[in-house]
């Protein structure tokens, strides 16, 4: 009997249609049923290639009421669904709420989550009050299309393995009130076609196991307000075009073997020429001005920490 139903209506009034009524009907479809049925569609498949969408026929089971629909069941319900489902809230909100228990989605092809209808805003809100974990098999996707904001009250670790790649447009601020401490095991390189400047407030320090190679193509400007100290344990060489130096005091030289100088041209201008070697010291032969120079030699000499040499000048003038 493909025509075969049976039919339970429930009017508001004896007079009312089929909409202000509770309606049950189990069998085949009619058509007065027209202003009942949802209209809805579904996609069924038995594979992900052979999805489509589906429209029913609306024969089988159909419940109506123009009231509340409710079911309260103390027991276990068990809702078995063959081919698709589909649920429209066309007014209202939509709850779920599992007060005791564990809320699972499982889907062999994908869940798809959604919040915002034609454009308009919406917000997608998932809240934890333990942690939330995340496991990604595959690859990852992530597109924002406004502002970011990303705030964490404890520790963070990440872990890379593989090639990272980042580009900033705009502008990019740090701020950082602790310890920074870096460490690359490899290699670092670092290309920039702009401006840098940097303004440190405190000591820094840096220390380089190995080879050090500085390029600079155009000037290089170097200003120390307070003392400099340069120390090599090793050759010093330096190769320039010219080499102009201006002191405001004094210039003071120390080389304890040799000083070799192969010049062109050597050419001095000065006030005063004052030398003196060790056997005029060691004779007492020295004059008024070089007694002042072995002075000033002996205090230079002191400042650098070296407090032997004053009293050793002494002893050869005396």
């Amino acid at each position: 009997m493909p025509n075969a139903y049976t039919r339970l209506v429930v009017p508001e009034t004896p007079s009312s249609p089929l909409t202000k009524s509770s309606y049950l009907r189990l069998g085949s479809y009619s058509d007065e049923e027209e202003t009942l049925v949802t209209g809805l569609t579904t996609t069924i498949g038995e594979s992900p290639a052979a999805i489509s969408k589906h429209e029913s026929d609306n024969a089988g089971l159909l419940a109506f009421t123009n009231k509340d629909f409710q079911a309260n069941i103390e027991g276990a319900a068990l809702l078995k669904i063959g081919r698709g489902q589909t649920t429209e809230v066309t007014n209202g909100n939509s709850q779920h709420q599992v007060s005791k228990g564990t809320y699972e989605i499982s889907a062999e092809n994908g869940v798809s989550i959604s919040a915002g209808a034609n454009g308009t805003p919406a917000d997608i809100i998932l809240t934890a009050s333990n942690r939330v974990k995340l496991i990604n098999n595959g690859h990852k996707l992530e597109t924002t299309v406004g502002n970011s904001e990303k705030q964490t009250m404890g520790d963070t670790k990440e872990f890379f393995q593989g090639t990272k790649f980042t580009c900033m447009r705009g502008a990019a601020t740090t701020l950082a009130m602790a310890n920074n401490v870096c460490m690359f095991f490899g290699e670092a390189f670092t290309f920039k076609i702009s401006r840098e400047c940097s303004f440190n407030l405190s000591d820094m320090n840096s220390i380089t196991i190995g080879n050090k190679l500085d390029i600079v193509q155009g000037n290089d400007v170097k200003q120390v307000i307070g003392n400099s100290a340069k120390c090599v344990f090793g050759p010093d060489f330096k190769s320039a075009d010219s080499d102009t130096k201006i002191l405001r005091t004094s210039n003071f030289k120390l080389a304890p073997v040799d000083d070799l100088k192969v010049v062109g041209r050597d050419g001095k201008v000065c006030k005063m020429s004052v030398s003196v070697t060790e056997e005029e010291l060691s004779q007492g032969k020295s004059s008024t001005e070089q007694y002042e120079l072995v002075t000033r030699a002996a205090q230079i000499m002191s400042s650098t920490g070296n407090e032997e040499v004053i009293q050793k000048k002494s002893i050869n003038f005396m």
